[in-house]
């Protein structure tokens, strides 16, 4: 599912200018009936796996150095972002048949590198099935979404300051799209805040649009909010 959210400009510039206070509809107590909730870590949305192989273990650095560049080079010319006809794909089939005449089986450490790679992203996108539907709360900070005057009523919570629009989104299963049935008033971008509700294991995707472009940010997990919490000293 695809849903496609604007932020605009003056918003943007509201919230960074702290034109927007702490809510009072939100308060630091939270209701007796979400005692029980269970409290998690961020660790905690991605499933248990065995840890990855560095598939580069027994590899030298400079060959290691050399093979990331290699395998950048033949990305970014599959892509069509640089020539084949250039020099920074005549230096990397040089250095590639230079490791092969040394004995280096490269296409063996490139095709291994390429799948942990594959590896990597197929578990950044993996959710705990476990969790869903479960009464949880979580600690994050807050990048918002949908902004009224009264307040935020959806955000997205990442696990660090920047993430989706100075940085690259984390993998889906590190984003929870919080959805708020009344709106929480913020001081800025990426507020630390504390949320409890119940949890979705479920993978959506927004295309996310900032003054300076846009993004498509993907999602593991979403959360119906139903206590929300400023975190003090973060």
């Amino acid at each position: 599912m695809s849903r496609r959210i604007i932020i605009f400009a003056a918003v943007l510039t509201a919230v960074l200018l702290g034109v927007f206070q702490v809510s009072t509809q939100f308060g630091s107590s939270e209701p007796a009936e979400l005692s029980e909730a269970r409290q998690l870590e961020w660790q905690d949305l991605v499933p248990p796996a065995e840890p990855l192989k560095d598939a580069l273990a027994d590899t030298p650095m400079n060959v290691r150095f050399d093979l990331g560049f290699i395998g950048k080079v033949l990305a970014d010319a599959d892509a069509h972002v640089i020539s084949r006809d250039g020099p920074e794909f005549r230096n990397a089939m040089s250095l590639l048949e230079k490791h092969r005449a040394d004995g280096i089986d490269v296409d063996k450490l490139l095709a291994s590198v390429t799948g942990r790679d594959e590896e990597l992203v197929a578990r950044g996108e993996a959710v705990n099935s476990e969790l869903d539907g479960e009464l949880v709360r979580l600690p994050g900070y807050a990048l918002p979404l949908e902004m009224t005057e009264g307040g935020v009523k959806e955000f997205l919570l990442v696990p660090f300051v920047g993430a989706c629009i100075h940085v690259p989104p984390p993998p889906p299963n590190q984003v929870v799209l919080a959805q708020l049935e009344s709106a929480y008033q913020v001081e800025a971008l990426f507020d630390p805040v504390l949320i409890t509700g119940h949890l979705r294991a479920q993978s959506t995707s927004s295309e996310l649009y900032l003054v300076d472009g846009e993004a498509q940010v993907p999602m593991g997990y979403s959360m119906e909010v139903m206590h929300v919490e400023p975190m003090e000293g973060e």
